[in-house]
């Protein structure tokens, strides 16, 4: 009988203590923890473990706890920093790659810009080269014209002026004769006709470019040479004689001037053709230059283009490394911040279960 009293005492303890643990722990629900440490507990004073060695064991757990969770905060301070440290340098890199990305741009479209000013400039200068040809080959033109029409006008006025020397030889010869009516032998007259004549055509040859005064001295010498072809009246041989000598000297005027227009024309005309090649040099010098600055644009272009779609994938490739970091800092964090309260509350769990044990060796 007494042992069935014991028994009972026993059994009715075991009951108090779990229920005194369940209303000292009831905010902590079932929280798994809290349930081993009941359990640890119960079992303990149930089989008449000492409490001194129970509280003992409590205050080390504590402590291993308390140990843990300074153990983890030291690791995620030196996880945080990293992790700062990391997403500085990828930041840094966003930033080197932006700026980059900036600059390549920014000089694309400066490049772009001289690019179209430089084409501008290119289609100008050929223009302008073409028009140089056809200026030189039209310059060159007029020369050779000026030089042929020059030696054909000059070589009529040479022989105009051998036919009225020819023709003031033979009046002077008839002049030499002395007599005032002449009979004209067939020879005088035959030369006679034939001079008349060659004034005839030299008239017509000089007239496109003969002074108006000199032509005029061809009408009266051909009607006197025609008036001597039957008499030599003094008179007229006399006039006669007095027009050829003033149409020699208005010949030699005329090719005088003649000659002179002419250089002055060449001189004029070589320089144009001077200046043109001058010009020519100076465009070809300009197109090429012009050219060449083309392909060293189109070429940066070229490799901008490269260098863009690199930086650009450098950017995205950043920012999404940034991303991820950013997700694993705070997937991090709220694990920390989990295990933190966790941590915590397994050591209130364990300051409870002391603070009734004391109460427990105090009565």
């Amino acid at each position: 009988m007494k042992h069935i009293l014991v028994l009972a005492l026993i059994a009715f303890t075991y009951a108090t203590t779990l229920t005194e643990m369940s209303e000292r722990l009831s905010q902590y629900g079932d929280h798994p923890f809290g349930k081993s440490m009941v359990n640890l507990v119960t079992v303990n004073m149930k089989t008449g473990g000492s409490l001194n060695e129970l509280k003992q064991l409590l205050q080390q757990i504590k402590d291993e706890l308390i140990a843990l969770t300074q153990l983890q905060d030291s690791e995620n301070g030196t996880f945080t920093r990293r992790s700062q440290v990391d997403l500085a340098k990828l930041q840094a890199t966003l930033e080197q790659a932006q700026a980059d990305l900036d600059n390549q741009r920014q000089e694309q479209s400066s490049l772009s810009n001289q690019l179209t000013t430089l084409q501008t400039r290119v289609k100008e200068d050929q223009a302008a080269l073409d028009r140089n040809s056809r200026g030189s080959g039209d310059a060159q033109s007029r020369l050779d014209a000026e030089n042929a029409d020059f030696a054909t006008k000059y070589s009529d006025y040479n022989d105009a002026i051998l036919a009225c020397k020819e023709a003031q030889r033979l009046l002077m010869n008839l002049r030499g004769e002395g007599a005032s009516l002449i009979q004209l032998t067939q020879d005088t007259k035959s030369n006679l006709i034939q001079t008349k004549e060659n004034f005839q055509k030299i008239k017509e040859i000089l007239e496109a470019h003969t002074k108006k005064s000199s032509l005029t001295l061809f009408q009266p010498i051909i009607e006197g040479l025609a008036e001597m072809t039957t008499k030599v009246n003094p008179e007229t041989l006399n006039n006669v004689l007095s027009l050829v000598a003033r149409l020699i000297t208005a010949l030699q005027e005329g090719q005088d001037q003649l000659e002179s227009n002419h250089k002055t024309q060449v001189e004029n005309l070589t320089r144009l053709g001077d200046d043109l090649r001058n010009e020519k040099q100076t465009l070809q010098v300009s197109l090429a230059t012009a050219n060449n600055r083309l392909k060293e644009i189109q070429s940066r272009l070229n490799e901008l283009d490269g260098l863009i779609n690199i930086s650009n994938a450098l950017v995205e490739v950043t920012q999404l490394n940034i991303q991820d970091a950013t997700k694993i800092n705070e997937l991090e964090d709220a694990e920390y911040s989990n295990q933190k309260v966790s941590r915590q509350t397994e050591i209130d769990i364990v300051d409870r279960l002391i603070e009734y044990i004391n109460q427990k060796l105090s009565e």
